[in-house]
């Protein structure tokens, strides 16, 4: 994680960290959230919570999700996934703002950029249904 940090500049915040130190890789209990997509609101899911370990080689890890957002889609490097739902799509930081991240869905078979869902990861954890 401290790999992405340096590289983005910003601390991740603490309530992701305290998730991520007792559940790595684990699955969401609750998995549905809101997102308004162009098409209109509809519900997402977040099915695993990806891996926080450096292994750039995990397809379902942090770092090489990263990568591939940027290498593969031309995302910048401020959005920094963190979760998958079981179709390949993303729920991600968005660290493009001052303070704690914003929670931003990207979904890889559309054009449109990545969609707000939530202010803060507090926020999303308090949005799952």
């Amino acid at each position: 994680m401290q790999l992405i940090e340096r590289a983005v500049g910003r601390l991740f915040p603490e309530n992701y960290l305290h998730v991520i130190r007792t559940q790595n890789a684990a699955s969401f209990e609750r998995q549905e959230f809101p997102v308004v997509t162009p098409d209109g609101p509809e519900d997402k899911s977040v099915a695993v919570l990806l891996s926080a370990d450096s292994d750039e080689m995990d397809a379902e890890s942090v770092p090489s999700q990263w990568r591939t957002l940027q290498d593969e889609h031309g995302l910048e490097p401020h959005v920094v996934p963190f979760g998958m739902d079981g179709g390949g799509n993303l729920v991600c930081f968005d660290f493009s703002a001052e303070g704690e991240p914003a929670v931003v869905y990207w979904q890889h078979d559309e054009t449109w950029p990545p969609l707000p869902v939530a202010e803060s990861f507090a926020a999303f954890l308090q949005q799952l249904s």
